[in-house]
């Protein structure tokens, strides 16, 4: 025989320990009469009956375009949503190269997995283009990625006239690191706010800079950093005031553009050079 160590809750062991003291029998051979019965089951009753499976309590919750589902013991399941239409090469598109597209998008993955520290592992693309259009940008989009990329659907139906693609990443997120933003710290914006058509000739925030970033919330040099999300910098920083249960100040003029473009990091003094006091939580 082989020896398997497994854990049980204390209310199971004891409920164990009852029922072998009553029919004189050890707790090994009671588990392992179970496992028998219980395998048994399975292979003459599988087919009509499938018992259910107890599952831990799974904590939901949700921050803007992602949703991370905790598992208990540090696992968290992350999964963020992308989507981009009418940039790219077709007819009522704003006239980008197909590339270009693939580099942006992937860009913003990386810094919007890096500001909620998590790890992609796979990522599924659709698209509302034909199947050769898609596979190109399949093909590109790979090239800025360092994860598992399947494409997942495409519009083999009609013909499109407007560029669109949707990604979903799942990635699993590190558990140990908050963002946890406190009151009387300053807001600091790294980066610059693009709209549309500046994104395809500008570059969006660095993300060796949003890296080093990262490490210093992982360090407790600062306390939270937020990609800037395309409904403004305004409404990024009232949600950090928010979540350290403050009020803002803001000490810059609200601006909206393209998502990811530039982050907020909170610290007690700027981490990094080249940020820019925009506002302070009170």
């Amino acid at each position: 025989m082989r020896i398997v160590n497994l854990r049980l809750e204390d209310k199971i062991v004891e409920k164990l320990d009852e029922i072998s003291s009553k029919f004189l029998i050890s707790r090994s051979e009671l588990i392992r009469q179970a496992i028998v019965m219980y395998l048994s089951a399975l292979e003459n009753l599988g087919f009509y009956f499938k018992p259910s499976v107890l599952l831990p309590k799974l904590d939901v919750y949700e921050e803007r375009n992602s949703i991370s589902i905790d598992f208990g013991n540090f696992t968290s399941l992350t999964v963020l949503s992308f989507s981009y239409a009418g940039v790219g090469e077709k007819e009522r598109d704003l006239k980008v190269e197909l590339e270009r597209v693939a580099e942006i998008l992937a860009n913003q993955v990386k810094v919007e997995s890096l500001t909620r520290f998590v790890e992609p592992f796979v990522g599924l693309l659709s698209t509302g283009n034909d199947i050769e259009y898609s596979l190109r940008f399949f093909r590109l989009l790979k090239n800025f990625l360092n994860f598992r990329l399947i494409i997942a659907s495409s519009e083999n139906v009609m013909e499109t006239k407007e560029s669109f693609f949707s990604l979903t990443v799942v990635g699993m997120r590190d558990m140990k690191v908050r963002n946890s933003p406190k009151r009387g710290e300053k807001i600091f914006l790294y980066g610059k706010i693009l709209k549309e058509k500046e994104l395809v000739k500008e570059r969006g925030i660095d993300v060796k800079l949003v890296e080093k970033l990262v490490e210093f919330v992982k360090n407790g040099k600062a306390s939270s950093i937020f990609a800037v999300k395309s409904d403004g910098l305004l409404q990024t920083c009232s949600m950090a005031a928010s979540l350290a249960g403050g009020k803002l100040v803001m000490k810059k003029r609200d601006e909206k553009g393209c998502p990811a473009t530039a982050v907020i990091v909170t610290a007690e003094e700027m981490p990094l050079p080249g940020g820019i006091e925009v506002g302070e939580i009170v």
